[in-house]
């Protein structure tokens, strides 16, 4: 079944769009109120990462320079970092991080009634920003400290761009695209690992005969990678290691693959870490190793583990699919406790988004963007580790394919209900 009805697409009044970018925006400041505290510094945020992202900030703005323990660091990626120091600069008060992460997720929601618009009709568009802008992890992000909420605005960029350039391919489309998808890997370097999906996005799009297809990939690929290498040289020569965006890939590898994982982050102590000396630095290095040298000692021992336990290996994958799609923080070994209203939303999105590809199946090629960047949230969990978080890279697709079913579902209840409504037809009484 084709959801979108071209040239009839549903049309949605504005006043529904603003609406939804409202209680967009409510929710989100609602969260901060209840969960966090306006004022609360990123030291008492449930997440870790939100302590490493205030250290750089504050020493950044101390003249210090990407830097942490003293020592400059490609600990997290750069574009975040420098989003927080601005804000901090400017008004030097974590409310105003809040605020703008809030305004950040009603344009969330708009970017993605826009991308619905383009690809199914503006019914599942309102329907997936509708979902968007209630949706617990969405909202409950936005109030913390995090790199989702630069990532997901520029990862709806990158999906919105890569519909212009299927539509209308030229070089400077596909230049753009690629840049934002440097964006995106300099947010979040785990994107690095959308790069060779990009070849298989422009198969779908144009045919793996067409010559377009290929052209467009290149530029695609060189532009994000002319993007991230001024990045790229800065870890070359300040840490001495060839880190495209992040140094720390090999302990994140081994932190998701190895004999004490349970499908989260399990990071390298006396107690977990039983190859050679356990790690004596602040950042899990060696004291004499450069992280180059780390690194790979940490990719040669969890591949040393993944060889020598298969079975275990495979239940480890299990357990990462079910912190994915279940209720799990990254570091924590039990399930978080939730509303079963949270719950019950998850679930319904998650059934509904699976009907909505079923029922959108043969127009794989236009929707390719969706379809491979749940296929990358899924693998990149199932190569480092799980947790509810990284549901985030899939979440535009989840809710747009939910919203497609939402649509399709709410055709046929009309389609059913039509005739009771309709006024009855009397027929003209016969002369007698």
């Amino acid at each position: 079944m084709n959801v979108r009805s071209r040239g009839q697409a549903s049309g949605a009044p504005c006043g529904l769009l603003w609406a939804v970018l409202a209680v967009a925006f409510i929710a989100r400041l609602a969260a901060v109120q209840v969960f966090i505290g306006w004022h609360a510094p990123p030291a008492v945020e449930p997440a870790a990462d939100s302590r490493i992202h205030m250290a750089l900030v504050r020493s950044l703005l101390g003249g210090h320079g990407f830097s942490l323990f003293g020592a400059p660091t490609g600990e997290t990626p750069p574009l975040y970092i420098f989003l927080l120091a601005g804000l901090y600069r400017l008004f030097g008060d974590p409310a105003a991080v809040r605020i703008v992460q809030g305004g950040l997720g009603a344009a969330d929601c708009a970017l993605l009634y826009t991308i619905g618009s383009r690809l199914f009709n503006r019914t599942t568009a309102l329907a997936g920003a509708a979902l968007l802008a209630v949706y617990p992890l969405a909202v409950y992000l936005s109030s913390l400290h995090l790199t989702e909420n630069l990532f997901l605005p520029l990862l709806l960029l990158v999906v919105l761009q890569s519909i212009r350039v299927a539509e209308r391919p030229s070089p400077a489309a596909a230049a753009v695209l690629g840049a934002l998808i440097g964006l995106c890997a300099l947010t979040r370097a785990a994107f690095l690992g959308f790069f060779p999906l990009v070849v298989p996005w422009a198969m779908a799009t144009w045919g793996w005969r067409h010559p377009v297809a290929y052209r467009s990939a290149a530029v695609v690929l060189l532009g994000a990678a002319i993007l991230i290498l001024p990045w790229t040289v800065r870890n070359a020569m300040v840490l001495h290691t060839f880190a495209p965006v992040q140094d720390n890939g090999g302990l994140m590898f081994w932190a998701g693959n190895n004999a004490a994982a349970d499908g989260g982050i399990t990071w390298p102590t006396w107690r977990t870490w039983t190859a050679t000396r356990p790690p004596d630095t602040p950042l899990y290095g060696w004291t004499g190793l450069t992280q180059g040298r780390a690194n790979r000692l940490y990719v040669r021992e969890a591949l040393a583990w993944i060889h020598g336990h298969p079975r275990a290996y495979v239940r480890l994958l299990a357990r990462k699919f079910g912190r994915l799609y279940g209720f799990t923080k990254s570091q924590d070994r039990e399930d978080l406790r939730v509303p079963r209203p949270v719950v019950l939303c998850h679930i319904a999105v998650l059934v509904s988004a699976a009907l909505g590809l079923v029922l959108t199946r043969r127009r794989w090629r236009s929707l390719a963007m969706l379809a491979l960047l749940i296929v990358f949230a899924n693998a990149t969990v199932l190569v480092f580790s799980g947790s509810t978080r990284y549901e985030l890279p899939m979440l535009p697709s989840l809710v747009l394919y939910a919203g497609a079913a939402a649509s399709a579902a709410g055709a046929r209840v009309a389609s059913a209900l039509r005739p009771m409504f309709a006024a009855p037809v009397l027929k003209e009484a016969s002369p007698s």
